[in-house]
């Protein structure tokens, strides 16, 4: 009895030995090994706007649009009422959504979000004939032809587009991932109004580049230099590398975003 009693504590305290030499060693390769990062909460918050911030949110686009915009800053084009009259007029679609400060609810970017019928860009056509200054009157020319260019409608047999217009942030809230945001929000917003196609002309480099990362197909390109007037010149010479228009399309969208969430799903569970 007293050589088993023996030979059990020896078993015991030998097992107690590696136990205690195996946690010691993990608490010195926990030392080396780095701290999970916590991601701290995000200070904007990405809304559905109202029609009392649609003139706010042309004072955010006066600041945050006719800077970048390749084509705007091409032609030199400053706020104006036409302009702001069109985008008043997709905004009262009731698609726009707006990032805001969390702190004091002031609004640092937004996304202008419409449906286009196949007749737009023939009311378009109409409004630039009435416009004095030539060089408002090429841009919304411009933005008749690129409209027509894919014909997604005959093509899709579809009667509405929801597209996604107008793309801006404030300077001083710029690199902090915004602009993807209100872009991917608004994706999921004409998902869910249930649009059979959605757009988004990227007329600059970064939307293309966002559009990519949604998955999005690009059906069009446009180079600016194919774009002439009356005298075979280019109307646009944006700096590089805003050198083209790329037309970006989600046909099914619905499909598109359920098979997404089947693939997260079974990613996640995997993991597990």
């Amino acid at each position: 009895m007293s050589s088993f009693f023996g030979s059990t504590i020896f078993k015991i305290l030998n097992d107690s030995g590696r136990y205690t030499k195996q946690l010691h060693t993990t608490k010195n390769l926990s030392f080396f090994r780095k701290k999970a990062q916590i991601k701290e909460p995000s200070p904007y918050i990405i809304v559905r706007a109202t029609r009392e911030e649609f003139h706010d949110i042309l004072k955010v686009m006066h600041e945050g649009y006719y800077d970048e915009e390749p084509i705007l800053t091409s032609l030199q084009v400053p706020p104006n009422p036409v302009l702001d009259d069109r985008a008043i007029q997709a905004m009262t679609k009731g698609y726009t959504l707006v990032a805001k400060c969390k702190y004091n609810g002031s609004i640092v970017g937004a996304c202008i979000n419409e449906s286009t019928t196949p007749w737009d860009a023939d009311m378009d056509d109409k409004l630039a004939c009435k416009v004095q200054c030539e060089h408002i009157r090429q841009l919304i020319m411009f933005y008749s032809y690129i409209m027509r260019a894919p014909d997604l409608w005959r093509c899709l047999g579809v009667r509405k587009v929801y597209e996604m217009a107008y793309l801006f942030v404030k300077r001083p809230h710029r690199r902090k991932g915004l602009a993807y945001k209100l872009l991917n929000e608004s994706k999921i917003l004409g998902t869910d109004a249930g649009f059979k196609v959605i757009r988004c002309d990227a007329t600059n480099i970064h939307t293309a580049k966002i559009c990519e990362r949604l998955g999005m197909q690009k059906v069009a390109e446009i180079p600016y230099c194919s774009y002439l007037n009356q005298n075979l010149e280019p109307i646009f010479n944006p700096p590089w590398p805003h050198q083209s228009v790329k037309i970006y399309c989600d046909c099914a969208p619905q499909y598109n975003d359920l098979k997404k969430k089947i693939k997260e799903s079974t990613t996640n569970v995997t993991q597990k």
